[in-house]
C-alpha cells in the first residue's frame, strides 16, 4: 500500500505537466511540417579528370588567314610499293618527299602541308587551316579540290632551247702566223693596181715592156 502510492503521485504529476504544455502550445492542432530534403551538393571537379568535351576549334573566320602559298609537281617515283615526289616549294626551292607507308605525311620544312596521295601524274596536298587554297593555280597545275585540299598535276614544260654550237678549235701559234700572213698577202693583191702605159704616153726614143707587175718604160736601142 505504502508502494502503490509514489507512484501514483508520480503519474499525476506527469499528466499535469504534459497538459500545462500542451495548453499553451501555438503549434496545437496544425499538422506536423513536412520534412526538409536537402539538396544533394556538387561534387567539386577533378583536375586529374580529363573532360569529354574537346577544346572548341577555332573557326575559320575567327582565325586570320594568310596568302596562299602553292607547291609545284616536278615529278614522280615509284619502286615498289615505295612512292616519292620532285616538288618545288613556294621559295622555289626543289626537293625530294617521300610518301611514308603510302600515308598522310608531312611535308619537311613546311609546317601545316601534308603529302595525302601520289599518283602517276598527280599527287594531293593538304593545305594549313590558316592558309587555304582559295584559287587554282594554272602556271604550277594546282586545283584547289576545297579550302584544304589540293590536286598538284604535271605541267607541260616548254620545248628546249637549241644547243650552242661548239667553238673552233683554238689554233696553234704557228697556224696563227700563216693564216696572218695570207691576210696581209690578200689585202696587197686587192690594193695593188697593175700600170697600164698607153702608147700616147710613150716619150719619142722611148718603147713600152709589159710585166706583170704593170707597163714600165725603157730606151730604144
Amino acid at each position: 500500500m505504502t508502494m502503490k502510492l509514489p507512484l501514483a503521485l508520480v503519474l499525476i504529476l506527469s499528466t499535469g505537466i504534459c497538459y500545462g504544455f500542451d495548453l499553451f502550445d501555438s503549434e496545437r492542432g496544425k499538422p506536423p511540417p513536412k520534412p526538409v530534403v536537402e539538396k544533394p551538393s556538387k561534387p567539386l571537379p577533378n583536375p586529374f579528370k580529363q573532360s569529354s568535351k574537346p577544346p572548341e576549334r577555332p573557326t575559320p573566320s575567327k582565325i586570320e588567314l594568310k596568302p596562299q602559298k602553292d607547291f609545284a609537281l616536278q615529278g614522280t617515283s615509284r619502286i615498289g610499293e615505295k612512292r616519292a615526289v620532285i616538288l618545288k616549294g613556294p621559295d622555289n626551292k626543289e626537293f625530294v618527299q617521300r610518301f611514308e607507308d603510302n600515308r598522310r605525311t608531312a611535308i619537311k620544312d613546311y609546317e601545316g602541308y601534308y603529302l595525302l596521295n601520289v599518283e602517276a601524274r598527280e599527287i594531293q596536298i593538304e593545305y594549313p587551316v590558316d592558309a587555304p587554297c582559295r584559287k587554282p593555280n594554272e602556271q604550277k597545275g594546282v586545283q584547289c579540290d576545297n579550302e584544304r585540299i589540293a590536286t598538284l598535276s604535271l605541267t607541260r614544260r616548254g620545248a628546249l632551247p637549241p644547243a650552242k654550237k661548239p667553238k673552233p678549235p683554238k689554233k696553234s701559234s704557228a697556224a696563227e702566223r700563216r693564216e696572218k700572213a695570207r691576210k696581209r698577202r690578200e689585202e696587197r693583191r686587192k690594193k695593188f693596181k697593175r700600170k697600164v702605159i698607153k702608147d700616147e704616153d710613150v716619150p719619142p726614143g722611148m718603147r713600152v715592156v709589159h710585166t706583170p707587175f704593170g707597163d714600165r718604160l725603157v730606151p730604144i736601142k
